[in-house]
């Protein structure tokens, strides 16, 4: 058994190992049209003064920069710049008024004006409900004063009392006799 078993892994590795052909694409050779003569063109560029974006402490002056640009021989025009401030700037035209916006404008205006009416009515109630919270703890404490005066005059008031009645003075009472 084990002999086979050998036998199996190894046509099972060496069927792993074989080559297959691999198809082997040739790309098309690029036809090159033949080079047309050229020129060198160069054109000025005027650069004004700025600092680098890397190390801020280094200042460029103004200056021209120059380009060097190949260009078909046959080319008939001159390469000219001209300044960013020859151009007219680009003409600003605002979008053509839309029912639907000024529906939803309106809209969101009550709203503001709504929200800001409540805004103001809560400010209120709240400086109502302030004053009557300090009516009410100024009340509290009137009512906390009275009732300790009170309490002071009862217990004045038995000071008295029992000073005033003597023990020995009071008469025997009689058990069947009721007083009012």
């Amino acid at each position: 058994m084990r002999p086979l078993l050998c036998l199996l892994v190894s046509l099972v590795v060496a069927g792993c190992a074989t080559r297959r052909p691999v198809a082997v694409v040739v790309p098309p050779l690029v036809q090159i049209a033949a080079a047309m003569p050229t020129k060198t063109v160069e054109t000025r560029y005027e650069v004004r003064g700025y600092r680098e974006a890397a190390n801020p402490a280094l200042r460029h002056e103004a200056h021209a920069v120059y380009r060097r640009t190949q260009v078909p021989l046959n080319f008939e025009g001159e390469l000219v710049t001209v300044s960013r401030t020859e151009f007219a700037p680009a003409s600003y035209e605002p979008l053509p008024q839309s029912d639907e916006l000024a529906a939803e404008l309106a809209t969101q205006k009550a709203i503001t004006t709504d929200l800001r009416a409540v805004q103001a009515a809560m400010v209120e109630t709240e400086r109502h409900v302030q004053a009557q919270y300090a009516a009410l703890v100024r009340q509290s404490e009137e009512a906390k004063r009275l009732r300790e005066q009170l309490e002071a005059e009862r217990a004045q008031l038995r000071a008295s009392a029992a000073t005033t009645i003597a023990p020995e003075e009071t008469p025997a009472a009689d058990p069947g006799e009721v007083r009012w």
